[in-house]
């Protein structure tokens, strides 16, 4: 925790000079006004952090005298890396940024340290929101503490939405976020998590690293560097909307179960499944109407949102044929992009089927593809695969003339889903359908971000 705060608080203060830079050299009013209004909230993001940071030091401290300058400690900045969740997933996402139930020290979702109890994770609260997704009942307590919560997170400028009824005790969201980011094989998993004001306009620039020769600021036409050039040359901005996804539970799957603990378990067995699967198909194929943007959708729609360029096209012929892959994409790819990491993503049979049989000119098998026992990642030609189910991908024996049949990309690169990671719930008796209706909710949008780092993999059919 101290090393990230650390962390946190170098990364605010350089991204807080650079907007203090950029709203000194802007010209447009309406830019200057939303620069000022994003430094007030870095500038009290980072005195937040930094008070955090003096409470841990001096509670380390404190600890440390207590215990005799114990070395044996185990419970370091070293040990707790250690132990950090390994895979594409760890992109700089934090649940604790988001709402602080996981650590030491209780902090509410700006990250500012509490002290008293967290609301949401009481047993008293636990407790009447069972009682509430069992029967649909709102206790008086329920109530209370709802509003309780509510009225403190709007005090502290947090956005938690009434739209989405009842909200999930924080013990609940602890885990059902420990196992989304535990999960390496999803496909969303892997791309850049945001959790940023919604409405607001972000230059695509602001998701890239920027370099500037000392003094220059990108204005010494011989020294500088643009900073539309310096993010690979991505241009434009993005804005993320407030999206509601919905998870539908069985009315009988928690029903029965007597034991608080047993009962949040299985409510995150029965979010966190279909949460994973609507999340990786929206970050393909999502429509962008009332939901997040897909990189497919455009593409589909025949607009260039991916680069002409960036799509790659093999015939059947091609599809199993090494020297044209090496033709195609290898060696298309910047060398700048060969040093993230990229990754492919495609159907299992398409791998299966079409990539591991490859054979030369004398029908031997040439192992461009197959399972690395050592990293205990699948291949092809050294770059790590995703091997997806078909309701991502189809197989490329089953695509038809112009359809995407894999992608190779920098996902944190390419795509970014912004969400705060607060789930509601709803249970209500639909008068019309006669019957229960109980579901979990959760806001959330996603949008491409620099698609310089996404390459299509299209099947053609000639002739």
């Amino acid at each position: 925790m101290k090393k990230f705060l650390q962390k946190l608080i170098e990364r605010k203060r350089q991204e807080l000079k650079a907007k203090e830079e950029k709203m000194k050299n802007s010209q447009d009013i309406d830019e200057v006004r939303s620069l000022g209004e994003s430094l007030i909230a870095l500038r009290d993001e980072i005195t937040d952090a930094e008070k955090q940071l003096a409470e841990l030091e001096k509670e380390e401290n404190d600890n440390q005298n207590d215990d005799n300058n114990d070395d044996n400690n185990d419970d370091t900045d070293e040990g707790r890396s250690a132990n950090a969740n390994e895979g594409r997933s760890a992109n700089g996402f934090n649940p604790n940024a988001v709402f602080n139930v996981i650590g030491t020290a209780q902090m509410n979702q700006r990250g500012q340290a509490q002290t008293e109890e967290d609301p949401l994770s009481t047993m008293e609260y636990r407790t009447a929101f069972k009682h509430y997704a069992q029967t649909g009942e709102r206790s008086s307590k329920l109530n209370e503490i709802l509003a309780q919560y509510r009225t403190e997170s709007r005090a502290a400028t947090e956005g938690t939405s009434d739209d989405l009824g009842v909200l999930i005790p924080h013990t609940v969201l602890q885990e059902l976020i420990q196992k989304i980011e535990g999960s390496y094989g999803q496909f969303s998993s892997r791309v850049r998590m945001l959790n940023i004001q919604g409405g607001v306009e972000v230059p695509l620039s602001d998701f890239e690293a920027t370099f500037t020769w000392g003094g220059t600021n990108g204005t010494d036409k011989e020294h500088g560097v643009s900073e539309e050039q310096d993010a690979g040359g991505v241009t434009g901005s993005v804005v993320f909307s407030y999206h509601i996804g919905e998870v539908r539970i069985a009315q009988s799957l928690l029903q029965s179960i007597l034991s608080v603990e047993v009962f949040e378990k299985e409510l995150v067995k029965a979010l966190l499944t279909a949460y994973l699967k609507a999340r990786d198909i929206a970050v393909l194929k999502g429509t962008g109407n009332g939901q997040p943007t897909g990189i497919l959708t455009n593409v589909a729609a025949g607009l260039q949102r991916i680069p002409a360029a960036n799509i790659i096209e093999f015939t059947e012929e091609e599809i199993g044929d090494w020297t044209a892959w090496e033709k195609n994409l290898f060696a298309k790819i910047p060398l700048g992009m060969e040093g993230l990491n990229p990754e492919f993503a495609m159907a299992k049979q398409t791998y299966v089927s079409n990539l591991c049989t490859m054979k030369d000119n004398n029908n031997q098998p040439i192992n461009k593809a197959g399972f690395d026992v050592n990293d205990k990642q699948y291949k092809f030609n050294e770059y790590n695969v995703l091997r997806t189910e078909q309701d991502l991908f189809k197989a490329f024996d089953l695509c038809q003339n112009g359809e995407y049949f894999g992608m190779f990309w920098v996902p944190e690169k390419g795509y970014g889903i912004n969400s705060n990671m607060t789930f509601g719930y709803k249970r209500y008796f639909d008068e019309d359908k006669n019957k229960w209706i109980t579901k979990g909710l959760v806001i959330l949008d996603g949008k491409p971000l620099n698609t310089n780092y996404i390459y299509l993999l299209k099947k053609v059919v000639k002739g």
